[in-house]
């Protein structure tokens, strides 16, 4: 109900600002401030559609990313840090995407609470949300370590840049940065129970993410695809979020 249907003015046009006064003289609202109705919607409806594109390109740039990531023979640092001074190219384009898919997915997490109608789901789904967006923006900043160990890869013997990477990941503070990868885990957790509290997407979403985390914790490093397959699964709610935001647009238009 707006300011110009009847029922918002009870006292009849005598008290719309609009009217004529006694006078003659017209009030109607300087410089066209009071435009179309449908006007004042179309940036939100933009911001709308943005947030769900992100939300979908997130987890489509992190699967690429993933699906890029030169292969390694172990998780150790060495043969890390091998992998990725092997060939530049590959480390560099993983590297871009992974960032790029983790902002877009950060920055689109900010409008899926707005999917919620209702009181169900709705602080847990805003938990998550937010969660996530601390988590994924930290992430994303880390994976600048991959430039800098694939050059002390490439220019120093590798127990120099062994040795360099675990001085690096053993400073005070790191844990500071490098602590939140599990707050954007427990967040993308929190917005598929979330969506699926409040209706907006079903129980099995927060299933295929469990059996995502639990697969990440047993499937072999060497097995780069299957892990990166994995990996991006986790981002699944994101991906589903920017559907129905897609979906609730089109049937508002």
């Amino acid at each position: 109900m707006t300011a110009f249907s009847p029922a918002a003015n009870p006292t009849g046009p005598a008290n719309n600002p609009t009217h004529s006064h006694a006078n003659g003289a017209s009030t109607s609202p300087a410089n066209g401030d009071a435009g179309a109705p449908g006007d004042t919607g179309r940036p939100a409806r933009v911001l709308r559609r943005v947030a769900a594109g992100a939300l979908v390109a997130g987890p489509a740039l992190m699967l690429a990313g993933m699906m890029a990531c030169p292969p390694q023979a172990s998780d150790s640092a060495a043969d890390y840090i091998t992998s990725l001074a092997r060939d530049t190219f590959p480390t560099e384009l993983s590297a871009m995407l992974l960032h790029y898919g983790l902002l877009a997915g950060a920055l689109g997490a900010l409008a899926v609470p707005g999917l919620v109608r209702g009181r169900k789901g709705a602080w847990l789904t805003l938990f998550g949300a937010l969660a996530t967006v601390i988590g994924l923006l930290n992430v994303s900043g880390a994976v600048r370590d991959d430039w800098w160990r694939m050059v002390t890869g490439r220019q120093l013997p590798l127990d120099v840049a062994v040795r360099i990477s675990d001085t690096v990941d053993g400073s005070a503070f790191m844990p500071l940065w490098s602590g939140t990868e599990m707050l954007a885990f427990l967040g993308l957790l929190a917005l598929s129970a979330g969506l699926a509290r409040a209706g907006v997407a079903g129980w099995w979403l927060t299933a295929v993410y469990l059996a995502a985390f639990a697969g990440m914790t047993v499937i072999p490093v060497q097995l780069t695809y299957v892990v990166g397959a994995a990996f991006t699964l986790l981002f699944l709610p994101l991906a589903v979020a920017g559907v129905r935001l897609f979906q609730r647009d089109r049937a508002a238009a």
